[in-house]
């Protein structure tokens, strides 16, 4: 197996494989979104083929009057035959050490399965978000379920809402 680490200045050559292997697992219409937060994809490849990934992306957010440089994980996807041999840890470990390594504050995932990303350092996030709503097209306000966040910086959230400053990965 093979781990790469694909920054924006080389990721376009891997675009159509990477939302071929998004849409194997999701469904036609995921696709890899590239734009201006993105900060790197994990790719875990075996014989030349994507059987693991995961995207980061950073931006930054604000709690009441705390600001922070934030990342947020998303497309996390392993091919089924793949499942159950550690890898959507490995790539979010790799992530993790990325978004540090960029100086993040605090990382943020939204899962289908919260419970395998415990053992990562994540845990649920039971504040309300603020973010913006792709699909209707407007600001939306509530806690995510399936939300889970971790610290990289020791620093604690106070009760308020988290300004996200963008959408949702």
């Amino acid at each position: 197996m093979k781990i790469s680490v694909i920054e924006s200045d080389d990721i376009e050559v891997y675009e159509s494989a990477l939302n071929a292997h998004l849409n194997s697992i999701f469904g036609q219409d995921s696709r890899f979104i590239f734009n201006h937060e993105f900060a790197c994809a994990i790719l875990i490849e075996e014989e030349n083929k994507i059987i693991a990934t995961g995207f980061a992306y950073s931006r930054l957010m604000k709690q009441g009057t705390t600001n922070f440089k934030a990342g947020i994980i998303g497309g996390i996807a392993v091919t089924p035959n793949k499942r159950g041999l550690g890898l959507a840890k490995v790539v979010v470990k790799e992530l993790d050490q990325y978004l540090e390594s960029i100086g993040v504050a605090k990382s943020f995932l939204f899962a289908y399965e919260p419970d395998i990303y415990k053992s990562s350092g994540y845990r649920e996030l039971v504040l309300p978000i603020h973010y913006f709503d792709e699909q209707r097209r407007h600001w939306n306000q509530f806690v995510y379920r399936g939300g889970m966040v971790k610290s990289h910086s020791g620093c604690a959230f106070n009760d308020q809402v988290i300004e996200f400053n963008g959408r949702v990965y």
